[in-house]
């Protein structure tokens, strides 16, 4: 939204200039003669005559008007007298609606509550055991996933524990192994499978 600067300097009195655009629609608006923001920034330019209907000033670094409460009352009184002069019906603040009550909960009588022995005191009584039933299953199926969970941690770290220990013991069987070889010796072993026999065959 563009704004035009006012031809005025900076007024001596600023501090008198405490209401903005907004604030003056809502004092229009309480008024019952509600005027858009865009009507109230165009009273704030000055006319063909050099007269701004509302005593404004422009605040540059704020890029807003501010404008005096006296001058906005001023024009809602002549909004109001034109609204007279027309014949338009004006809210009457006095025919303003009360809110309305809060409805008052019902109180609860000791008459209202099943008597013991009744059909709904039973039926009330094998809710709570249901309830309570429900209740011990949901805890007892908690404790047996978690008693789950802590043993297969344990089995898996167990599994762990070995397949670290496997490895260490190829490790040195390996070792060994390369011991055992000598550099420049190449061992062949050729396996013959006749019937039943079986043996191992150097070159």
């Amino acid at each position: 939204m563009a704004f035009e600067s006012i031809a005025s300097r900076r007024p001596d009195n600023i501090e008198a200039y405490t209401m903005t655009v907004r604030e003056a629609a809502r004092v229009f608006e309480d008024a019952g003669v509600a005027r858009t923001e865009r009507s109230i920034i165009n009273w704030c330019q000055p006319n063909r005559q050099g007269i701004a209907r509302l005593d404004a000033f422009f605040d540059e670094n704020a890029r807003k008007y501010y404008l005096t409460p006296q001058s906005v009352e001023r024009a809602v009184e002549e909004e109001l007298a034109k609204a007279r002069a027309a014949g338009t019906q004006l809210p009457n603040p006095s025919e303003a609606q009360a809110p309305a009550a809060e409805p008052i909960p019902k109180r609860v009588e000791a008459e209202d509550l099943p008597g013991k022995g009744s059909g709904r005191w039973e039926e009330l009584e094998r809710e709570n055991r249901d309830l309570q039933i429900t209740t011990r299953a949901k805890d007892y199926f908690i404790e047996q996933l978690q008693k789950d969970r802590d043993a297969f941690a344990r089995e898996r770290s167990a599994l762990i524990d070995k397949l670290v220990a496997s490895s260490e013991r190829i490790g040195v069987l390996e070792t060994k192994l390369l011991q055992l070889e000598g550099p420049r010796e190449v061992r062949k072993v050729q396996v013959v499978a006749d019937g039943s026999d079986s043996g191992d065959q150097l070159d």
